[in-house]
């Protein structure tokens, strides 16, 4: 990644942070847990995208497969650059 990117980030996350910092209070503790179960649910049905993905595979053709494998390798290349 750039310099420009990380740089970006993390002006990002420290805004971020300093927004957390100044929560306090019940209004934190509801926050984060709606925001928990946001990832959950956002995690379950990328797992269950995945599952059925993975199980179409074999009724697919050359064409279809090449297509599924370019896109699953771009997804996990952007995962990788957010994922230290």
């Amino acid at each position: 990644m750039s310099k420009t990117t990380i740089s970006t980030i993390v002006a990002f996350l420290e805004k971020l942070a300093g927004v957390f910092s100044s929560i306090s209070g019940v209004g934190f503790w509801v926050f984060l847990v709606g925001f928990t179960l946001i990832l959950l649910v956002v995690a379950a049905l990328f797992i269950k995208l995945l599952i059925t993905l993975v199980k179409l595979i074999p009724n697919m053709t050359v064409g279809q497969f090449l297509k599924f494998i370019v896109v699953m390798g771009v997804v996990l290349v952007v995962m990788g650059l957010f994922i230290p």
